[in-house]
């Protein structure tokens, strides 16, 4: 049993309601309301209203595990507890709750069904990935439906505390912080940290006033510290050149070339493979960002990124080592895929969310409808489960629920944990 079970159990009323009286006086107690869930220091619930004897009591509700932990954690010398009026405990102590103003605090034990706490063993000690995968094949629909729905709203807006960030950075330019997400998405997981790092330190103001590919890749490519030192080529040699022009007309600072990772990359995710394409993605746009990308439909969108490295990187994967195989480096459909769901999708819903159009938020979730699903291992692991994900927003839904709630072992804030918890016995 931890203090966490008993503040959900109090929090969705899963104790005996009937019969509850105070160990200190025998009173009889009516709980109208348990009160809101404090996450912050004080009291563990505020508000709440219990009727208490013939007297109705409304303040704050502290909870141990035992009566006694109230003077172990203190409480009786902090003033913030001296408005709590009910102690609600599993063990009762040896001596009443005192506040620091000298007030005897009403205490009661909780009464509950075992059932809940052997459930909560059952998924708390699983070793399996879904700890609660018995229970999941039974889930009815519309429990399934609802807390996915919720989800994949809950995994957008984390993504948009990003944007939020990068528009507080930007002083409010929509088209810098859309630069940011794009290189950061063009990074995938490996590289999006130097890849973000290079849009913060590249005005993309410079970049599309530059529409001539070659100069784009030269101002990218410098900027990504990938043409210092002695040429390896003729074509490096002019993108030196060009860059060593730009960054002083512009007074830029490249990053350093230490920061990318290519060790167990393939060569077409190569860094400098990336920033020749996202050089073909700004080079497409003629006006912003946000009007160029404003539209919903995610077949558009997936043509708009079907972008390819300069016809360089056809023979090459460095400046002067030539390939066997002439291939044209084009951004896949899972790399398309990717950058509308971490770029595309949370900068189109922070846009919405800024207006306050709670319309234009949910027409862009609802764009992930219309996604191709790329199955992984995680997936796999929830249609062993019963739970199958049938679009892309419910795969981001699952995604969201195995990182965000699974493997924080956050099962008593999961619906459908709550589900499992408390189901009939």
């Amino acid at each position: 049993m931890t203090e966490n079970l008993l503040h959900y159990i109090w929090l969705n009323r899963l104790f005996y309601p009937q019969d509850i009286t105070t160990c200190n006086g025998g009173d009889a107690v009516e709980i109208i309301n348990v009160g809101r869930r404090n996450s912050d220091a004080g009291p563990d619930f505020f508000n709440a209203q219990v009727r208490i004897g013939s007297t109705l009591w409304a303040g704050n509700v502290e909870i141990h595990i035992s009566a006694d932990d109230w003077y172990r954690h203190g409480h009786d010398r902090d003033a913030a507890y001296n408005n709590v009026i009910l102690h609600v405990v599993l063990t009762p102590g040896k001596k009443p709750a005192i506040t620091q103003s000298g007030r005897e605090v009403p205490e009661i034990v909780l009464r509950f069904s075992g059932d809940i706490c052997n459930r909560y063993d059952s998924i708390d000690k699983s070793l399996s990935v879904v700890r609660c995968a018995p229970f999941l094949k039974s889930l009815d629909k519309m429990s399934r439906n609802a807390w996915l729905d919720r989800l994949v709203v809950e995994r957008i807006e984390k993504r948009c505390e990003r944007v939020s960030t990068l528009f507080d950075d930007f002083n409010g330019d929509w088209d810098q912080v859309f630069f940011a997400l794009l290189c950061r998405a063009m990074g995938f997981s490996v590289n999006a940290q130097p890849m973000e790092h290079l849009a913060r330190v590249t005005p993309v103001s410079i970049l599309v006033r530059h529409s001539d590919p070659f100069q784009m890749e030269a101002l990218l490519l410098g900027q990504a510290g990938m043409l210092a030192g002695d040429p390896a080529d003729d074509y490096m040699a002019r993108l030196q050149k060009e860059y060593d022009f730009l960054r002083t007309k512009f007074s830029l600072s490249p990053i350093d070339a230490s920061e990318w990772k290519r060790l167990r990359l393939r060569p077409g995710n190569f860094p400098i493979i990336r920033l020749s394409q996202i050089a073909d993605v700004v080079g497409r746009i003629p006006g912003n960002f946000e009007s160029v990308f404003s539209t919903l439909n995610t077949k558009v969108l997936l043509d708009k990124l079907d972008v390819s490295a300069s016809d360089y990187w056809s023979s090459h994967y460095a400046f002067g080592t030539q390939s066997s195989r002439v291939q044209t480096k084009r951004l896949g459909l899972d790399g398309r895929r990717l950058v509308i769901i971490n770029a595309v999708i949370p900068f189109l819903f922070a846009c919405a969310k800024r207006k306050n159009d709670e319309h234009q938020m949910m027409n862009v979730v609802e764009m992930l409808r219309f996604m191709p699903i790329e199955h992984n291992h995680c997936l796999d692991d929830w249609a062993q489960c019963g739970v199958e994900a049938l679009d892309e927003g419910e795969a981001q839904a699952l995604l969201h629920l195995s990182s965000e709630y699974c493997q924080k072992r956050r099962c008593l804030n999961c619906r459908w944990g709550h589900r499992f918890l408390s189901r009939p016995q």
